[in-house]
């Protein structure tokens, strides 16, 4: 489409306007917008610099290379590096023409380049049906993972720090595409989950070092009633008013007699402080969606 629009509009260096087309091809409209200003003004740069020097100099080959070493530090100290592969292609057309009024063309190639690049990056298309499969897979697996944890069986946790991962960078080039209110909604319902994770990583580990004593069956049997309430409904209202029983009912539990005992009750009764945090992650999420 490239060459066959500089054809259209009698341009030389036609292939150019191809090359240069695909270049400019982003995964985001925001990026392409980004990059399409920098190549104009890093191409502005280098066509300015390269027509006064072959003006002045002609056009030799040392004045080439002259141009080149001016070009490059500037095109770094303005920060339009992204642009600096287009402006020295077009800055070859002035050169082998041996023209100055060949910068017209360069310039109206990059235009054409540009233009389509960018509707072509108009359509982008939206991640829906990926994100909410990819968050239904996030919330499934947290269940199983507190469900396991309840039954005090080991729960490699990677699989679903990497589908967080995943999710968070799909819903990153939605925000960038389509800039909608639902994106920002899930961005902070997998920051809770990520959040909600870490805490799970911590109470795993506090757990596999208590013995099992009755209190620590009681925490376990508080974390089966997790099973089926981790989604986007609020589940975690019913559970933290079910957490604040079970808070109470340690704090009015008899003293305990040794000082091991003391130390897993208090590990326990942290433990329930952790869940709490857990759970008021979600309520502060569903206070604001």
């Amino acid at each position: 489409l490239g060459i066959l629009l500089a054809e259209l509009f009698q341009l030389r260096y036609e292939y150019t306007a191809g090359v240069i087309a695909v270049l400019s091809l982003e995964p985001t409209r925001k990026r392409s917008i980004r990059s399409a200003v920098l190549r104009i003004l890093d191409s502005l740069l280098a066509l300015g610099i390269a027509a006064g020097l072959f003006a002045l100099f002609g056009y030799d080959f040392w004045v080439l290379l002259i141009f080149i070493t001016m070009l490059v530090p500037l095109t770094f100290l303005f920060r339009l590096e992204t642009g600096l592969v287009v402006a020295l292609v077009l800055v070859s057309q002035i050169y082998l023409e041996k023209d100055v009024a060949f910068a017209l063309n360069a310039l109206l190639i990059l235009l054409v380049s540009l233009t389509l690049a960018f509707a072509l990056n108009l359509y982008m298309p939206k991640h829906d049906q990926i994100i909410q499969r990819s968050i239904d897979t996030i919330d499934h697996a947290m269940d199983e993972a507190i469900q396991a944890i309840s039954l005090s069986r080991p729960v490699d946790f990677s699989t679903i720090h990497e589908d967080l991962k995943q999710a968070k960078n799909t819903l990153l080039l939605d925000i960038e595409n389509h800039y909608l209110v639902q994106t920002d909604q899930r961005i902070l319902y997998l920051e809770v989950r990520q959040n909600q994770l870490q805490i799970l990583e911590k109470i795993q580990e506090k757990l596999a070092h208590i013995p099992e004593i009755p209190e620590k069956a009681i925490v376990l049997n508080y974390l089966q009633s997790f099973k089926g309430k981790i989604g986007k409904a609020n589940y975690a209202l019913p559970l933290k008013e079910q957490l604040k029983k079970l808070l109470d009912d340690f704090k009015v539990a008899p003293l305990p007699k040794s000082r091991d005992e003391f130390e897993n009750r208090a590990e326990l009764f942290h433990i329930l402080l952790e869940m709490e945090n857990f759970l008021n992650l979600k309520l502060r999420y569903h206070e604001r969606y």
